[in-house]
């Protein structure tokens, strides 16, 4: 079940936090997710990029007069995102999400949010100790800049010991 966002808690999210939470693998639940986390990163200025395995469903679902700026929002596929060479690599991926930080910072946006779907581990055969090595370092970068980090992970896909590094890796 998904809440509304109008009925959503206030889970005082502040800017440095990366925070992951789970889904149940029905693709309308996370479609919600991401376009409710879309929606309020542009409703405050933010620049918003999502990293997911169906980018025109969040074209389709994030209302375009959201998006005042080019280049605000940026929606690109788990894989062209998390394996632009065609493997996972632990160091590109960090660099990468440093340079978005930075062009962020120097587009004069108040903050950077990412979101991603972590589903492209399995289907790619990722190895999950340099993913997990990944998310931890995600935790030691941008202190300079207000960013926040939001991983979507489907627990159909993951079982009890991967869930628990979920856990372990992301502060909230």
């Amino acid at each position: 079940m998904t809440i509304p966002a109008p009925q959503a808690p206030n889970l005082k999210f502040a800017p440095g936090d990366h925070v992951c939470a789970f889904y149940n693998g029905s693709r309308n639940m996370l479609d919600d997710i991401v376009t409710d986390y879309v929606t309020r990163g542009l409703e405050a200025g933010n620049q918003v990029f999502c990293m997911v395995d169906d980018p025109p469903a969040v074209h389709r679902r994030v209302s375009s007069q959201l998006v005042t700026r080019d280049g605000m929002l940026n929606v690109l596929t788990e894989d062209e995102a998390y394996m632009p060479d065609g493997i996972f690599s632990k160091d590109a991926f960090i660099r990468g999400m440093e340079d978005r930080m930075a062009t962020a910072s120097d587009h004069g946006y108040d903050s950077f949010r990412a979101v991603g779907d972590e589903s492209f581990i399995v289907r790619n055969g990722v190895d999950i100790n340099e993913w997990f090595a990944a998310e931890a370092e995600l935790n030691g970068i941008g202190h300079d800049y207000p960013h926040f980090f939001f991983c979507l992970y489907d627990v159909d896909l993951f079982d009890g010991d991967t869930v628990m590094y979920v856990l372990r890796t992301h502060p909230r």
